[in-house]
């Protein structure tokens, strides 16, 4: 690789910190919807089969743009398409805040996901090429950014509460996007030279028919889907026995566990192989669960709520390292493949909950998220089976 003049570093820097302040906002805006959903309802009058199509709305356009830009990431001008995703995020994210009506609303979500996705397939193994000798260290990064933004989400909706409506919230947000599109503006003198294998029908083939991927696939379904259900419906089923501050104040200290729980797992993944990591953190993560929804109440249950953030924040950047391990000269296309679980699982989840919670009740529904990390720790043991042999 060729140095690096100092217009040049000064550039990555300022494309580093337009990255991290996209991903920060875009989680922020992520998390407003379970802080938010009770008055979704109130504004739109609509019932929580309904609430529960807030997730699938702002995931499906995700994982479709998502996915097709990691796939081209070696053939397209990366920069060029970031900034333009960043420009329609804020937009959209704007258009939110303007909707009359409820399918108004779900289709401006939609809208808003699609513009998301296409910095969404890009932006991880662009820094991934930007900083090869500290690859797994930028990931982390990236995914502490990630969690830090998620646990501003609530609060930020509760403040916004407290002054106006909450269409407040997606007009501001929609706003500080705009600096990330200016900023981006900026590093046109940049070197990035993404090193991305252009990747043949035959390569896609192998890819995906590799038993690591597809049980990586299943189990990031299976996990972000549970990781939905808390994120859209812990204040929602909270504020049923406690004030909605409180409620959403829970969902704040459960996605800030995040933040300890992978400093924590960026340590502890150079001393213990990843299935094994993976494994110890859904076993307790389903005991928990069953502490949480089953046996506890209260100010208590907020206590292993928050426990539960903090384990189940590692699970995420762990599968997604089997993955990626697999085929490093592939990481754009094996990004977006992990992309379109991910968002799969955090839309149909939680819509499914918010289908029984209308029948039989939130508290079913919430008692029900072991189910889907039992059927984690199934599929991560054949997997480890399958590993062993091989």
């Amino acid at each position: 690789m060729r140095p690096i003049n100092p217009i040049e570093l000064n550039s990555k820097k300022k494309w580093t910190l337009a990255t991290f302040l996209y991903l920060g906002l875009g989680a922020v805006v992520i998390q407003l919807r379970g802080a938010l959903l009770l008055n979704f309802q109130n504004t739109f009058g609509v019932s929580e089969s309904l609430l529960g199509l807030v997730a699938p709305a702002g995931t499906l356009g995700f994982t479709a743009i998502a996915l097709t830009t990691g796939m081209i990431a070696g053939r397209i001008r990366i920069r060029r398409l970031i900034q333009i995703g960043a420009l329609l995020t804020a937009i959209t994210t704007f258009l939110i805040g303007l909707s009359p009506a409820y399918y108004l609303f779900l289709t401006a979500i939609l809208l808003r996901g699609m513009a998301s996705g296409i910095p969404g397939g890009l932006t991880r193994p662009m820094l991934g090429h930007l900083y090869p000798e500290n690859r797994g260290r930028i990931f982390n990064i990236h995914e502490a950014v990630w969690a830090v933004g998620a646990a501003c989400g609530p609060l930020f909706a509760t403040l916004i509460l407290q002054f106006g409506s909450w269409r407040l919230a997606y007009y501001s947000i929609g706003i500080a996007f705009l600096p990330v599109f200016f900023l981006l503006g900026k590093t046109s003198t940049f070197h990035a030279d993404i090193r991305e294998q252009p990747l043949t029908r035959s390569q896609l083939l192998l890819i995906v028919k590799d038993p690591v991927i597809i049980a990586v696939g299943v189990m990031l379904f299976l996990n972000v889907g549970v990781e939905g259900g808390f994120f859209t419906w812990i204040p929602y089923y909270l504020s049923q026995s406690l004030p909605q501050s409180v409620a959403n104040f829970a969902l704040t200290g459960f996605i800030g566990a995040y933040v300890p729980g992978r400093l924590l797992n960026s340590y502890l993944t150079n001393k213990f192989p990843t299935t094994t990591l993976i494994l110890i953190a859904t076993i307790t993560i389903s005991l928990l669960i069953a502490v949480a929804f089953f046996f506890t109440g209260g100010y208590g249950q907020i206590a292993v709520i928050v426990s539960i953030g903090f384990f189940i924040s590692t699970i995420f950047p762990n599968l997604f390292s089997l993955a990626a391990n697999v085929y490093p000269e592939h990481s754009g296309p094996i990004n977006g493949l992990m992309m379109t679980f991910d968002p799969l699982g955090f839309s149909i989840l939680p819509a499914v909950m918010g289908i029984i919670a209308n029948t039989y009740g939130i508290g079913l529904s919430m008692r029900l998220l072991i189910v889907p990390v039992i059927m984690v720790i199934i599929t991560l043991l054949f997997l480890r089976r399958t590993l062993n042999r091989g």
